[in-house]
């Protein structure tokens, strides 16, 4: 059979054009047949019912209705070749069945005697997108007819997927005389990209004293969704529209990734899912889902492109669906989330897939062990204190809500029993301080000073001098408390912008903020350096580890403004001869880190680097040391055994000097 399709509004709104069209396909539907659409007029029209079909063209909709129990059915249209072969063809089998020459805007009916009137794609080939005057009017006839050939409590059924349509549907019966439901066609032709809606407008006996709220199903037996307004509904209607985009995109085949955000109809956000393929192969066959369990969203690898592929790698599957949830929204069970999703899920389901049971995974528990306190800075916005259970440990990490895929600061807590209550209380285990990788990585500062005569300082003895070290950002105040406690000479200055911060440092990480070697700062550190490089007591160690909003290119840490060529000369004249600036650079493009490691070379002579194998941070170590003095320190360290009296944790980090290069443009 040929089907010859309009190629363009002007023909889909053409009669010329549906004479023709008819002449040379002897049936076609609209948006499926009766075997994709069935379970709507089932849902909604009864066996007793009297139906009109308006528009009917060619299509077998009122056969298949007929042969599934319906048989007081009237279908019209205006094309008399069309009305013949329908009787023709049903004349035989199917005698109860009704054709008839007819407009939809001079029904020859009486009034309040139909109760169901369906649209099948009528109003499409009636009205374009960008419709005349003429059209308007000829659609608001036809409207006035179906108001007055419905029964009290019929019910008008419209099919479409046009945005316009489902306008001007709303423009005519959104009053207190009907009660609008729109439902979402879940069966209707997969040749469809754009998602299709039954429209079922009922006729009321008596006008209401107020408009009943729009009702919103997605799918056939779930509850409808109450939408206050017409705007609201087109609102939900754009997002279902961009979601079937989505999903006809992530149907073509492999993509690298693509992540997408469900929200409630509140306007919160309930879940952000994550597409990830193996890329490199032709059939996706091997599909499943993984759910982030709330306090481990912040790992490498659930908030990295790298990541995320080895999370699908260890999953084994071609495909995988990171759900990740959200803080603010109540999960009752991972069983719950599964049944919420499992829609959309098979919807994303690769076609080589199809008819596979999907495995849901996770790591556990779908929450985070333990909320300690939580509040709102002025500065800072909506923060929390937590524990969250990592590999059979426990950490205790102080999160800001608003850059939630950062964590500001960690260290592992145990439960110790209280020598004066018959109770256990948690405690920090400072014997292994650090959990974060930057932070175990920023240790090796301490490699990097050199004395007057630019000899390197052995480690055993960095710990009883008298340093100066400046900390940019105190967050939970862990490096400060750390470094104070090994560095038992040493004093501290500690920058930060929000005074909550220190408190909450004080009150939840042990911070010593009253220790007579520990001055605090509350300022905005880019003034601190400004006027920091014209003092004349410098720094031994600076350490920046400072987050803000991302800027256009990507980088996370430190905020742009402290990587400019300006701020690292400031921060360049604050340090002693020998001394060393340690910077923790964030960062998921490539390109950006190489811009900021080549503003940073600019400045300082020798620039160093180390990351973890898995961790999105990378430290920067700056210095005006000669590159050979500290290339002979590195391959010392390396070689010697470190002496008893360093602590076990910094002989540990010490170790990682094997991952440092140099970098060079």
């Amino acid at each position: 059979m040929v089907v010859i399709i309009p190629k363009s509004e002007k023909e889909f709104t053409d009669l010329s054009y549906w004479k023709k069209f008819f002449k040379h396909n002897s049936s076609f539907e609209w948006y499926g047949d009766y075997s994709k659409l069935g379970q709507i007029f089932e849902k909604y029209i009864k066996s007793t019912d009297s139906i009109l079909q308006i528009g009917c063209g060619n299509s077998s909709l009122a056969d298949d209705l007929y042969d599934n129990g319906y048989r007081n059915i009237l279908s019209i249209d205006t094309d008399q070749n069309v009305i013949d072969k329908q009787n023709k063809k049903n004349l035989e089998n199917r005698p109860t069945l009704k054709f008839k020459n007819c407009s939809a805007t001079n029904i020859d009916l009486q009034n309040s005697s139909v109760n169901v009137i369906i649209d099948k794609g009528t109003l499409d080939a009636l009205l374009p997108s960008k419709y005349s005057e003429k059209e308007y009017i000829l659609v608001d006839s036809i409207f006035n007819e179906i108001e007055r050939c419905l029964a009290p409590f019929g019910r008008y059924i419209i099919l479409s997927s046009q945005e316009h349509i489902i306008q001007k549907l709303l423009n005519y019966f959104d009053k207190n005389q009907f009660m609008i439901r729109f439902q979402k066609c879940f069966q209707s032709g997969k040749e469809f990209v754009m998602p299709v809606f039954a429209v079922i407008i009922t006729k009321l006996k008596i006008p209401l004293p107020q408009k009943r709220k729009i009702e919103y199903l997605n799918g056939l037996d779930i509850q409808p969704e109450l939408i206050e307004t017409s705007e609201k509904l087109i609102e939900r209607i754009k997002a279902e529209q961009q979601l079937s985009w989505f999903k006809h995109y992530i149907s073509r085949g492999p993509i690298e990734e693509a992540s997408l955000k469900i929200y409630f109809s509140n306007g919160k956000e309930r879940y952000e899912l994550f597409i990830i393929d193996e890329y490199n192969i032709k059939k996706l066959t091997k599909y499943g889902v993984f759910i982030v369990p709330l306090g481990r969203e912040n790992d490498w690898i659930f908030v990295t492109t790298k990541g995320r592929q080895n999370l699908r790698m260890n999953c084994q599957l071609h495909r995988l669906i990171m759900v990740r949830l959200f803080r603010d929204q109540d999960y009752q069970s991972l069983d719950a989330i599964q049944n919420e999703l499992n829609n959309i899920i098979l919807d994303f389901m690769p076609k080589d897939c199809i008819n596979q049971k999907i495995n849901y995974l996770s790591l556990g528990s779908t929450d985070v062990s333990e909320t300690i306190e939580t509040g709102n800075s002025k500065i800072n916005g909506k923060w929390t204190v937590e524990h969250v259970i990592a590999n059979e440990l426990t950490y205790r990490r102080l999160i800001f809500l608003d850059s939630s895929n950062l964590v500001q600061s960690e260290v592992e807590v145990n439960k110790i029993k209280n020598k004066t209550k018959d109770e256990k209380e948690w405690k920090i285990n400072w014997s292994n301080p650090f959990s974060c990788e930057h932070h175990k990585n920023m240790t090796l500062a301490l490699n990097f000073l050199f004395d007057k005569e630019g000899r390197s300082i052995l480690l055993e003895n960095v710990l009883n001098e008298k340093l100066r070290i400046a900390v940019l950002g105190v967050g939970g105040g862990i490096i400060l408390k750390a470094f104070h406690d090994i560095l038992i000479n040493s004093i501290f200055v500690g920058v930060e912008l929000d005074e909550e911060v220190v408190e909450i440092a004080s009150k939840h990480f042990e911070f010593p903020k009253n220790s007579e070697r520990i001055k605090i700062v509350i300022c905005d550190a880019i003034n601190f350096i400004k006027e920091s490089a014209e003092q004349v007591d410098k720094f031994d160690i600076i350490f920046v580890d400072l987050s803000g909003q991302v800027n256009p290119e990507g980088l996370y840490c430190p905020p742009s403004q402290f990587v400019t060529k300006g701020a690292l000369t400031f921060m360049k004249k604050m340090i002693k001869n020998g001394g060393v600036l340690a910077l923790n650079l964030v960062t998921r493009d490539e390109q950006t880190s190489i811009d900021v490691k080549k503003t940073i070379k600019s400045v300082f002579s020798s620039v160093y680097c180390v990351r973890g194998d898995e961790d999105v941070n990378e430290i920067v170590f700056c210095s005006l040391s000669p590159k050979n003095e500290i290339d002979e320190m590195i391959k010392e360290t390396k070689s010697r055994q470190l002496p008893s009296n360093i602590c076990n944790w910094l002989k540990e980090y010490t170790d990682r000097i094997e991952k440092i290069v140099e970098f060079t443009i």
